[in-house]
């Protein structure tokens, strides 16, 4: 070093704090203006990597200043050379490698400062220029920009593919400033306008179809482009994830009898062996060798209270299928474009779920006539929702026609269903009325100590859906918690009639029995 670069030196070590040029002029007694003439000593210093770069806080704003590298001081106390830390010629996993074990080491660390850390990070990237990442990352001027970004890829290399991935607003709010600095990055990553998402490099996490707007991952795109040759460690995957809300353990399904006309009956038992783990794998395989889709799309519809909706739940007990559930009342959003970014979402993670799971789990829409309905001719009273309700149904029908998996959707309103759904769907059952001898299996099922005459009774008199029948018998089991005996048959007449509403207006059958 030269005598002004030891000097230099001396100073930032007794300081122990960023120095700017006026703070180095109080030291030397001497000008700001004057002191600025060692710049050139400097950069060496710089080059050298004895001293970083670190802006300073002073009466009358941020200024730039100066400060000595980590480690050097604990080498010039132990009277040891110092050596800066090797940061180039690394490839792409010694480079994700590098960035991880430093910031495990410095998150953890009270001491440590996270200003300190985005200027190693800068370093680390301008050694590396070869690189994918850090190429796409000196493109970037705001150096919180660059930083934000290798977190993300540093909270991708500890979660990779699990639900845990994802960089948290929380997170963020504690690594960057409070002040008006960083207050427009967050808003920007709320509203999904961060200049890093304009860039398709990173994106708000999707969750069960729906974006996290606090939850920040890095894009397909990404991670394809300019991590392709680099391996995540999962070093957090080890603890155990929080199991998806929305999907629904097939061990969690309670085993219940269903009663079916025999026509429908036969339906579901072929759908349920065809779906079991033994068969569902060979005949998607010679579906494929035969050059056709090997989805298998499904559509229940009928009368409310028919069994749909249980059946598609023993369906999946009984082939050992977890469900993916889809909430349709949260796939809508006010905002133009959000609605069928949702929709689309379902589907990428559903593909996610089928890759990831040692058996198939069933895509299950339940109400689906809600979102599957007819497309209309645009250029009504409300155009732009129109181009939105058909955007979201040629999304669907493409991405049924693409399934690989198992859908299952119920509805009541079939009149409702886009004639272009019909084909998509595999198998279509319907669910009818149960028959009279049918509902006395059902009564005689749902009551416990009716007898077999009184079940056909009641099967006979009132048209009933299984749905319907099992509130009477709740009100059944109520009243034998009150009073402590089972009802009549009276009084189970009484409870059918109060069932049954009173459509006003209806017109009176008139005719005879002879």
């Amino acid at each position: 070093m030269t005598d002004i670069q030891i000097v230099l030196v001396a100073i930032m070590a007794e300081a122990g704090e960023p120095l700017s040029w006026r703070k180095f002029g109080n030291f030397l007694h001497s000008s700001r203006l004057s002191t600025m003439c060692y710049s050139e000593e400097i950069e060496e210093l710089l080059a050298k990597r004895w001293v970083i770069r670190r802006g300073t806080h002073e009466m009358g704003g941020c200024f730039e200043g100066f400060a000595l590298e980590h480690g050097v001081v604990t080498a010039l106390r132990h009277n040891k050379t110092f050596v800066p830390e090797k940061l180039d010629g690394f490839n792409e996993q010694q480079f994700m490698d590098k960035l991880e074990s430093h910031l495990d080491k410095n998150l953890n660390n009270r001491n440590a400062s996270f200003e300190d850390d985005e200027i190693w990070m800068q370093q680390l990237v301008e050694a590396n220029p070869h690189l994918p990442l850090c190429h796409e990352v000196m493109h970037f001027e705001d150096i919180h920009d660059k930083s934000l970004l290798l977190m993300i890829a540093y909270d991708y290399a500890q979660w990779a593919e699990s639900d845990d991935e994802g960089l948290t607003l929380h997170s963020i709010d504690n690594f960057y400033p409070e002040d008006w600095e960083c207050n427009g990055l967050r808003r920007d990553l709320q509203n999904g306008t961060h200049i890093l998402m304009s860039a398709g490099l990173i994106e708000q996490k999707c969750e069960d179809g729906i974006a996290n707007t606090e939850r920040y991952v890095l894009t397909q795109k990404a991670k394809s482009e300019l991590l392709s040759a680099y391996e995540p460690s999962k070093s957090k995957c080890k603890t155990p994830h929080r199991r998806d809300k929305f999907l629904k353990s097939f061990t969690e399904i309670k085993e219940k009898s269903l009663f079916y006309n025999s026509c429908e009956e036969n339906q579901i038992a072929r759908l349920t062996s065809l779906l079991s783990q033994d068969n569902l794998p060979d005949i998607q395989r010679r579906l494929e060798e035969q050059g056709m889709r090997k989805g298998f799309a499904c559509l229940f519809y009928g009368a409310p209270g028919t069994g749909k909706t249980e059946t598609v739940l023993q369906i999946a007990r009984q082939t050992g299928r977890n469900i993916m559930q889809i909430d349709i009342a949260g796939l809508r959003d006010k905002f133009v474009g959000e609605t069928e970014k949702n929709v689309k979402a379902i589907f990428t993670r559903y593909k996610h779920l089928c890759k990831n799971s040692d058996v198939m789990p069933i895509l299950f829409f339940n109400e689906a006539d809600a979102i599957f309905n007819k497309r209309t001719t645009v250029g009504g009273i409300n155009p732009t929702v129109e181009k939105m309700e058909n955007s979201m149904q040629n999304i669907i029908l493409q991405e049924v026609e693409n399934l690989e998996g198992i859908l299952i959707a119920t509805t009541n309103l079939t009149c409702n269903l886009d004639d272009a759904f019909e084909r998509r769907f595999l198998f279509k059952v319907e669910f009818k009325k149960p028959e009279a001898d049918v509902k006395a299996k059902i009564w005689t099922a749902m009551l416990n100590n009716i007898s077999e005459e009184d079940a056909h009774i009641l099967a006979e008199r009132y048209d009933f859906s299984g749905g319907q029948i099992e509130n009477i018998a709740r009100k059944r089991a109520i009243d034998y918690v009150l009073n402590g005996k089972f009802a009549t048959l009276q009084e189970l007449e009484t409870y059918c009639k109060a069932e049954m509403l009173d459509k006003k207006g209806s017109r009176a059958r008139i005719g005879f029995n002879v």
